[in-house]
């Protein structure tokens, strides 16, 4: 059984989070460097702010941060953090995210669908919202930007691997020390967008 207040539980509580979920973005941007003082970074899912609390502190108040989700946020401030109340994949969210920067280095998104328990439906679930998260990402991010996803890992990861690679120099990916023993969620790690596929 999954413990919840184990120690990253315990250790967002302690140091202000709002969830674990604060230390996988740590842990990722400590080893790949993806994201950097002054940059411009769209969060994409982002409730209920747990990324956005990191993001905020690692770009710092020359850098913005844009939160994107269908659900409001509490409890996470920040001047360098705007938030819109939005659904990616409508044309008014796009525009409401091109007003506050025409061009993000990196793309990063910790969302995940509601969870059935059967495990092919929920990896093909998140694979259906990772993709929409992708095509959003693809008319925003710099060339030379960064994309960090969550996937419910299964069988039809490798074939979108394979399809990030037409359009990344590097992909990766990686289990974080603070993802639940028994989760199958992955993090997928892309660098370098060609800006085009190739």
């Amino acid at each position: 059984m999954y413990k919840r207040k184990d120690g990253y539980y315990k250790m967002a509580k302690a140091e202000g989070y709002s969830s674990r979920a604060a230390y996988k973005l740590k842990e990722i941007n400590d080893k790949y460097k993806l994201i950097k003082k002054g940059d411009t970074v769209l969060d994409a899912g982002c409730a209920p702010g747990g990324w956005l609390q990191v993001l905020s502190e690692i770009v710092g108040n020359s850098g913005k941060i844009v939160g994107v989700d269908i659900l409001d946020i509490k409890n996470v401030k920040g001047e360098n953090i705007h938030f819109i109340k939005g659904d990616l994949t409508e044309a008014k969210t796009l525009e409401e995210v091109l007003t506050y920067s025409n061009r993000y280095h990196t793309v990063v998104s910790d969302a995940a669908p509601n969870t059935s328990g059967q495990k092919i439906v929920d990896h093909m679930n998140s694979l259906e919202l990772v993709k929409t998260i992708f095509n959003f990402t693809k008319k925003v991010l710099v060339k030379n930007g960064n994309f960090l996803f969550k996937l419910f890992d299964g069988e039809d990861r490798d074939d979108f691997i394979k399809e990030l690679k037409n359009y990344f120099k590097n992909v990766k990916i990686l289990r974080p020390d603070a993802t639940r023993k028994n989760s199958f969620e992955i993090y997928v790690i892309c660098q370098g967008f060609s800006g085009n596929e190739q």
